[in-house]
């Protein structure tokens, strides 16, 4: 069994801004919807999952906002027509019939982490659907990353190979280069390759810490012994939280028919005509070769695109 897992944040955005200037016929901006809806038809055409489940970000400040003010304090207000839409693809997930999570006070990212071990521990395969290198610290032998603007998955071997570190101690690396898109500090100075080299040359993060005198370049003794605050800090802020209270049933997050008449309603509204015409028995004439769909496994099959099941002679 299959179960996908999708940051509703990252696919909203990625949608509003790859496709701009549409709006329906009352001037209402759809954009962001056409766009999460092909996306979200996509992952069920080609990954054909087998369950299905979406997180959100609350607006509700989180434990990280707490501990420290400025974390992704630098990120621009949102575009006034995507915050419109926003409700209105939460109500197109809930017409698909797809679970989604949100809960007050947590990041989508740390939902998708607690739902992506709870599934795995019950013997699903568990794809994390996201671009993010952050979340790269979740994968293990059961969980992977599908990145679907790549159409890449990446798995622990993949990422160790990446970043010379067991994806669970990508944190690490983050304590000491930080992170422009959170506004997570880490120590200016420290890129990547370098926070490698120096993590390789203590043994790890806390070895490092406990004894920066043995680091041969002055210069980043100096950096590591006057940063270690913002590298705890940073370490702190990097590492996603699998202990969400969400539940994670895989029947419950099984691919179940969606609400036709609600999704028929809302692609009307929104004038997607190329959608409506994947509901079943909205009155088109069929052209030319057709079949008629009678049970829920043919209708799932032909959501995700396979060839028609043919009936022996």
């Amino acid at each position: 069994m299959y179960v996908y897992l999708i940051d509703g944040n990252s696919y909203y955005y990625r949608a509003y801004h790859a496709i701009r200037g549409l709006s329906n016929a009352k001037g209402f901006p759809t954009n962001a919807l056409y766009g999460f809806t092909s996306m979200l038809l996509r992952i069920i055409r080609e990954r054909k999952p087998d369950a299905l489940a979406i997180a959100f970000d609350s607006p509700s400040p989180t434990g990280r906002h707490r501990m420290y003010r400025e974390y992704k304090a630098q990120r621009p207000e949102m575009p006034h027509d995507l915050s419109v839409q926003i409700p209105r693809i939460k109500e197109i997930v809930q017409a698909f019939r797809i679970p989604s999570f949100e809960l007050p006070g947590y990041e989508a990212d740390d939902i998708i982490c607690t739902l992506a071990r709870k599934t795995a521990a019950q013997g699903a395969g568990v794809f994390i659907v996201t671009g993010d290198k952050d979340m790269m610290q979740a994968v293990n032998d059961g969980i992977r990353i599908y990145d679907p603007m790549k159409d890449l998955v990446i798995d622990a071997k993949q990422v160790e190979e990446r970043f010379g570190l067991p994806p669970e101690r990508i944190p690490e690396i983050m304590a000491l280069t930080g992170d422009a898109v959170d506004n997570i500090p880490g120590v200016k100075g420290i890129g990547e390759k370098t926070a490698k080299e120096l993590l390789r040359e203590a043994g790890g993060l806390d070895a490092l810490l406990a004894h920066p005198e043995r680091v041969r370049n002055e210069r980043l003794r100096r950096l590591v012994q006057e940063g270690r605050e913002s590298i705890e800090l940073s370490r702190t802020l990097s590492t996603i939280d699998t202990s969400v209270p969400v539940e994670a049933n895989l029947r419950d997050l099984s691919l179940a028919e969606p609400d036709w008449p609600a999704l028929l309603a809302l692609f009307s509204e929104f004038e997607f005509k190329s959608f409506i015409r994947l509901i079943p028995s909205h009155g088109y004439e069929p052209r030319g070769e057709y079949e008629t769909i009678t049970d829920r496994e043919r209708l799932f099959a032909f959501l995700r695109g396979e060839d028609r099941t043919k009936d022996s002679p």
